[in-house]
C-alpha cells in the first residue's frame, strides 16, 4: 500500500484494502509495487561484491602475478 501497512488476508481475498491509508487495489498489483519499492531501495548499495566481481578481481590479480614471473 502507499503507507506500507501489512494487512493479513487469505489467498481467496483478491483486493487489498488498507485500513490505515484507505488504498483499495488488486492484491497482486500491490505486491508487485511493494517488490519494486524494495528493489529500488537497494539500487547502488551492493558494492563491488555484486555478481561475483570480487572473485573475478582475484583471478585477474593471480593472472597478473603469473605474467610478471
Amino acid at each position: 500500500s502507499n503507507c506500507s501497512k501489512i494487512v493479513s488476508k487469505t489467498l481467496a481475498v483478491r483486493i487489498h484494502k488498507c485500513p490505515k491509508c484507505g488504498l483499495i487495489i488488486d492484491r497482486d498489483i500491490n505486491a508487485a509495487r511493494n517488490i519494486l519499492k524494495l528493489a529500488l531501495s537497494t539500487v547502488g548499495t551492493t558494492g563491488i561484491n555484486a555478481c561475483g566481481v570480487e572473485g573475478l578481481l582475484s583471478t585477474m590479480k593471480q593472472e597478473a602475478l603469473r605474467l610478471q614471473v
